[in-house]
């Protein structure tokens, strides 16, 4: 499993050099292998569907202006590419832009419209749930969460961008995966 992680992780770095020298194809490469992951990274902070696709679209115009900076002799890409998404979610809700997570919009159910009037709402109530649960935490349980389960980051990478040990990393998100599984098992 490590190996395939190491071959990934050089996939990408491989992607952004190639992007860095002008080619077209690696960027949107990196865009198909990286817009569900980002989308549902900043589905999870703002819960409006609107708000999430302009906060994705900003961090891939990020990745295009900020591409010349990544230096992979520095590190991985994806490590990298994680802090401008991260710096560029910050800078939303510094600008005053925030939208509660529990606030889900009528758009995203009617989404679903084969499900019942009935489903709607327990759906609804149970993303509330899950909302008022993460929003309760502090803002550091909130960003491991994000980083480890919506982003899907490994320790190691996780660790680049936050520029902590991958030891105390695995001890804090195997505390969070506890307090989640009381709160939901």
């Amino acid at each position: 499993y490590q190996s395939m992680k190491f071959f990934e992780g050089q996939e990408f770095n491989n992607l952004a050099r190639k992007m860095k020298n002008g080619d077209p194809g690696a960027a949107e490469k990196l865009y198909e292998k990286l817009f569900h992951k980002v989308y549902g990274f900043c589905m999870n902070r703002v819960s409006s569907k609107t708000v999430a696709e302009d906060i994705t679209q900003d961090i891939f115009v990020k990745l295009v202006e900020k591409i010349s900076f990544f230096d992979e002799s520095r590190g991985n890409f994806l490590v990298w590419f994680w802090q401008v998404a991260r710096n560029t979610v910050t800078d939303h809700y510094r600008k005053g832009k925030d939208i509660a997570f529990s606030d889900v919009s009528d758009e995203t159910l009617e989404e679903k419209s084969s499900i019942s009037a009935h489903e709607k709402l327990d759906y609804k109530i149970e993303l509330e749930k899950i909302g008022f649960f993460i929003n309760s935490m502090n803002p550091e349980d909130q960003e491991l969460f994000n980083l480890r389960f919506v982003a899907g980051l490994t320790y190691r990478e996780i660790a680049g961008v936050l520029g902590r040990s991958e030891g105390s990393l695995r001890v804090a998100i195997s505390r969070l995966k506890s307090k989640v599984k009381r709160k939901f098992a």
